[in-house]
């Protein structure tokens, strides 16, 4: 017949006094070995970049859907009510159109001419050409000297839209146009900054090697601690099994 109190005894006898406190120290040593992986994570160079480098890929995506959004909306045969004549140079919507050419047909803005322009782009299928260039044409890898073009063309929004107010629905237009050219300027400001943080990244090599070695070295220390915390409880269960018997 089983006595528990002897069998308490017994146990007592088998299982170092100490036991329970090494388990103690273990699973601390665990815990604050979580810790520190999790803070080395973190000051790690390279986690922070990436995500920069992420928040920045999804600034891109908003804008772009923003971008559709607009460009969808657009009535571009509202364009062919500008007043504009093949000699009249002194409008500044001669600049948007040459921008266009520029950023969304990647031709020589040089060779601009009023009169061609509104036949081949603005006239043909109402402008739908333009509109899905506007809305839907990939800016990610417009050019450093494209990007100052577009900031410059931003500059003379306010002398377009004024010398270019009716009717309302035109400069209405005009104005979306403007939003969008905005939001291109905005997408090339984050793609220039994700190849800086890309370029950072790449200088940083080897401090974020050493990161990576001192995040290797703490989860070796809590995987030996595991090994060793497996080990007890083992020790213990097996010292259970003896002391039922």
């Amino acid at each position: 017949m089983n006595d528990p109190i002897h069998n308490k005894e017994l146990r007592q006898k088998l299982i170092p006094l100490d036991t329970n406190s090494l388990k103690e120290d273990l699973n601390k040593s665990i815990e604050l070995g979580r810790k520190k992986r999790k803070q080395l994570t973190l000051d790690n160079p390279e986690f922070n970049i990436k995500q920069e480098i992420e928040d920045e890929k999804q600034n891109i995506k908003v804008q772009t859907l923003i971008r559709r959004g607009i460009a969808d909306g657009l009535k571009m045969q509202e364009l062919l009510k500008l007043k504009v004549s093949a000699k009249d140079n002194n409008n500044p919507v001669h600049s948007l159109f040459r921008w266009c050419m520029l950023i969304l047909y990647k031709e020589n803005p040089e060779i601009y001419n009023w009169s061609e322009f509104k036949k081949k782009v603005l006239e043909k299928e109402n402008g739908q050409d333009l509109r899905n260039r506007l809305g839907y044409q990939s800016v990610i890898h417009i050019t450093q000297l494209e990007g100052e073009k577009t900031k410059y063309l931003l500059n003379l929004k306010k002398p377009i839209l004024e010398q270019n107010s009716k009717p309302e629905e035109l400069q209405w237009v005009l104005l979306k146009i403007f939003d969008i050219v905005e939001i291109i300027y905005k997408t090339h400001e984050h793609a220039k900054r994700i190849n800086q943080l890309v370029d950072d990244l790449l200088m940083q090599e080897s401090k974020i090697k050493q990161y990576q070695e001192d995040i290797d070295k703490v989860n070796q220390e809590i995987q030996v601690a595991k090994t060793s915390l497996k080990s007890l409880e083992s020790k213990s269960l097996n010292d259970d099994e003896i002391v039922q018997e």
